[in-house]
């Protein structure tokens, strides 16, 4: 217990949000203050700003990666397709199978994925890299 808790509780007040610190590498650190120095803001607005920024990115990485895990193999082959830009002939002729079969596989990840169509399912997964399948 703080000093300033019985006052503040004293008052009704809230407790004031706590600062976290931590290390930063050298190169990071200079970085963060050039970034910071250029759009005439404070290096810590910054840095809590980029690391919300990297969190989000890291939260939706995980939910595509756990919506990746859900898909049969035969989804993901044609879900990578997809992404590609590869339409149903072609992923149909790729995969040997029909487009109609290529068309049930594409209902079946969008249902999965609650996604509407084949853009939001290249969305999910912009910035995959599906090479192996091309």
């Amino acid at each position: 217990m703080s000093f300033w808790d019985p006052i503040l509780a004293l008052f009704s007040l809230p407790r004031p949000k706590r600062r976290r610190a931590f290390e930063l590498d050298e190169d990071i650190y200079r970085s963060l203050q050039e970034m910071a120095l250029q759009e005439q803001r404070r290096a810590s607005d910054l840095a809590n700003d980029l690391l919300a920024e990297a969190l989000e990115g890291r939260r939706v990485t995980q939910e595509s990666l756990e919506f990746w895990h859900i898909l049969s193999r035969r989804e993901q082959e044609v879900a990578a397709l997809v992404c590609l830009g590869y339409t149903s002939p072609q992923v149909a002729a790729r995969l040997s199978i029909s487009p109609e079969t290529v068309k049930s596989h594409v209902g079946n990840i969008l249902e999965k994925g609650q996604l509407r169509n084949r853009q939001e399912l290249r969305a999910l997964f912009a910035g995959w890299d599906f090479s192996r399948w091309e």
